[in-house]
């Protein structure tokens, strides 16, 4: 992007920015709710995650499953309940992001992941993130996940259940999930820069 685009959209941004009482009233939100508690499953996820024992792995299970439908709840409820939200634009794909780190880091470490993989698809959220949040810096609006995305993000549930159960096929998810992880980061940095110059054209000024 050149510097006069950088500089127009910088002079013509909208203001995006929550003052506490707007920010503590969007946390009470319903699907802003639900994207916290996803973040907060990480914590019990992670302590029973190297127990063996039948009744620990079942309640481990449950709550993969339960963190896994949660993001599809918290969309599903936001769009339902018609509580978008601008902090929601940002706590749903962050929250997404921190349960995926922190799967990846488990399997590593209790079953034997393959970090560099674990790398590549944490470098892939780090970097829509990014995206993302410039994006709506300049623009006031997220890059919604497409089909590809929504994809990526049932084969990484099926990976992660399947590593948590040991099964040794899971490896060629994994594998499946690089391709998609260059495909949907791809195709973020596509719509980034489409939504940047289509924002540039609507707020320059006419002759």
């Amino acid at each position: 992007m050149s510097d006069g685009v950088t500089k127009s959209l910088l002079r013509s941004r909208p203001t995006v920015q929550l003052n506490a009482r707007q920010l503590l009233a969007e946390f009470r939100l319903i699907p802003n709710l639900v994207s916290l508690l996803r973040i907060a499953l990480i914590a019990p996820i992670a302590l029973l995650y190297g127990k063996q024992t039948p009744l620990v792995f079942g309640i481990l299970l449950a709550l993969l499953i339960v963190a896994y439908l949660s993001d599809y709840v918290d969309g599903y409820l936001a769009r339902r309940l018609k509580q978008q939200s601008r902090l929601g634009l940002i706590l749903d794909p962050l929250a997404d992001k921190l349960w995926t780190a922190g799967m990846l880091i488990l399997m590593a470490h209790y079953r034997a992941f393959p970090v560099w993989i674990l790398c590549a698809l944490v470098g892939r959220d780090v970097a829509i993130m990014a995206l993302n949040v410039r994006c709506m810096r300049f623009t006031g609006s997220a890059m919604a996940s497409d089909e590809v995305g929504r994809k990526y993000m049932v084969l990484l549930g099926l990976m992660i259940i399947g590593y948590t159960l040991s099964i040794d096929a899971s490896i060629w998810l994994a594998y499946l999930l690089l391709i998609f992880a260059v495909i949907t980061l791809y195709r973020y940095y596509r719509n980034y820069t489409r939504a940047l110059a289509a924002f540039n054209l609507q707020t320059a000024p006419t002759a």
